[in-house]
């Protein structure tokens, strides 16, 4: 319901995929199997989940996935930054989740 609500009211959504089997992880095809047949036909999975990897990538993916959440490189220190904010993303959980941001859908 809060997904169908969101998408009604235009809200931005975005998705993440863990890909990691120790942190939750699945295989993608998982949520076609899961998720209702009317969000899927009404468009959903249009745009792609950000995928999340394990191991080296981790830190990267996590970047990624919190610029697609509207964050910015710091103005110095943008490495130093990138690592504490993948370190936070890390330690809230990176399961797969929908974030629902107030920002319309452009």
């Amino acid at each position: 319901d809060q997904v169908q609500q969101a998408r009604k009211d235009k809200l931005k959504i975005v998705m993440a995929h863990e890909n990691d089997p120790d942190l939750g992880g699945c295989l993608f095809s998982r949520f076609f199997e899961v998720t209702p047949q009317e969000l899927i036909a009404d468009g959903l999975y249009k745009d792609l989940a950000r995928s999340c990897f394990p191991g080296r990538h981790h830190p990267v993916s996590l970047a990624l996935l919190a610029k697609d959440l509207g964050a910015t490189p710091a103005r110095s220190g943008s490495v130093a930054s990138m690592s504490r904010l993948s370190a936070s993303i890390a330690e809230h959980g990176s399961r797969l989740f929908l974030k629902i941001s107030r920002r319309s859908s452009a």
